[in-house]
């Protein structure tokens, strides 16, 4: 997978992309008090057993409902795909005991995966991740970034 970097606008390698999505997961998961009242963090990079796969991170509210999260800069088809195969696997590993539901976190989503967690009633919570916590993985805004602005010297040159 490839993205555009909004600061370089060289493309990036999928680790660099992962790299700058842990570091928003974890400032988010540091604030999650703030963000989240009510939640707690049980642990991020969660693994279900026997497999090499990991959830971004792992929450439980005061109503004991666990959460599965997957964060993304761009959510797409596989970042929805990866939600639904780690809330699949915790729900197995859990023996279905707990209330348990997806979110997939984004700054940006694909309006059809949005359209499809709704129609087809998939389980998964949508959480627009704050703007504030871009600069957390490196990740301005999109779209061009406005350079320095060229000021001019008040002081004549001296010949």
């Amino acid at each position: 997978m490839m993205d555009e970097s909004p600061s370089s606008g060289a493309a990036e390698s999928s680790s660099d992309i992962y790299a700058r999505e842990c570091k928003i997961r974890d400032h988010f998961a540091a604030c999650l008090k703030e963000e989240r009242p009510g939640e707690i963090l049980l642990g991020t990079e969660n693994s279900p057993k026997g497999l090499a796969i990991r959830a971004d991170m792992k929450t439980v509210d005061n109503k004991n409902i666990v959460r599965i999260w997957e964060f993304k800069i761009r959510a797409s088809y596989e970042g929805l795909g990866q939600v639904l195969t780690y809330l699949a696997m915790a729900r197995r590993d859990d023996a279905f005991q707990r209330h348990m539901c997806g979110v997939l976190a984004a700054f940006e989503f694909q309006s059809e995966i949005i359209e499809a967690i709704r129609i087809l009633n998939l389980g998964i919570e949508i959480v627009h991740i704050p703007a504030k916590y871009r600069l957390a993985g490196d990740n301005p805004a999109s779209g061009p970034i406005a350079g320095l602005p060229n000021i001019p010297s008040v002081i004549p040159k001296e010949d």
